[in-house]
């Protein structure tokens, strides 16, 4: 196993090493100010009414009442009414997804029309992604990286070979690793690092530095993948003891 990772470290030197897998684990977040812009759109007409008004918690026509089609176009900020920023509350944020989950549960449109069940179920479904987007730091950064019109790298040009290395070195880690306690005492670490990230991100979003961003970005899910290798380490332990 060593040799093999030796190989891989001496190519690592002339090229960049592959990307990472993409996995979503939550943890801690960051105050900045606000950052980006919520998209504007004329208010369409209500299907039911055909009048025009501020609809309430952007989906219920506030003169006749009925469930308005979904907006697949808004603002998750703005859906779960926070700030277009890096930084928010995440009790808050799981309490506002309950209380539009319960506004637009199916159940309280089985006797409407089959028009009110459809946008139910629609929106329902969008408030679940908004929360899953939101809910974990790095898929909230990559989201305002959407809303400003950027992209993730698809390669690795953002990140150092001491970096990349040291990734290499945490995977051998984990597959030599012969009990759980070896496993928790890498995954310790890496939660560690990941913490400083967020706190790293936060402050280059406050900056708007945007290709730091990036690159931060690509090394937490470098830091991911090796948790979710640490945790199927840890299954086929478990599976075979």
């Amino acid at each position: 196993m060593r040799s093999v990772v030796g190989v891989l470290k001496s190519a690592l030197i002339a090229t960049n090493f592959a990307g990472s897998a993409r996995v979503r684990v939550p943890y801690g977040v960051v105050a900045t100010r606000k950052f980006g812009a919520a998209a504007s759109t004329a208010t369409p007409a209500c299907w039911n009414c055909e009048k025009k008004s501020v609809l309430k918690q952007h989906m219920i026509c506030s003169e006749c009442g009925h469930l308005q089609d979904v907006d697949a176009a808004i603002n998750y900020f703005e859906l779960l009414s926070f700030p277009t920023n890096f930084n928010l509350e995440g009790q808050q944020l799981t309490q506002r997804f309950r209380q539009l989950q319960t506004l637009v549960h199916p159940d309280k449109f089985s006797n409407k029309t089959s028009r009110e069940q459809t946008n139910s179920a629609d929106w329902s479904s969008l408030i679940n992604k908004a929360y899953k987007t939101l809910a974990m730091p790095i898929e909230r950064g990559q989201y305002l990286l959407q809303l400003e019109g950027q992209q993730m790298p698809q390669d690795n040009s953002t990140l150092n070979k001491e970096f990349l290395m040291t990734m290499m070195e945490r995977n051998e880690e984990v597959e030599e690793a012969e009990d759980s306690t070896e496993l928790d005492k890498i995954n310790a670490q890496i939660v560690r690092e990941l913490e400083a990230l967020v706190q790293k991100l936060g402050i280059q979003f406050e900056a708007k530095d945007l290709a730091s961003v990036k690159g931060t970005l690509v090394e937490m899910k470098y830091l991911l993948s090796i948790q979710a290798s640490i945790k199927q380490k840890q299954q086929s332990l478990l599976g075979g003891s």
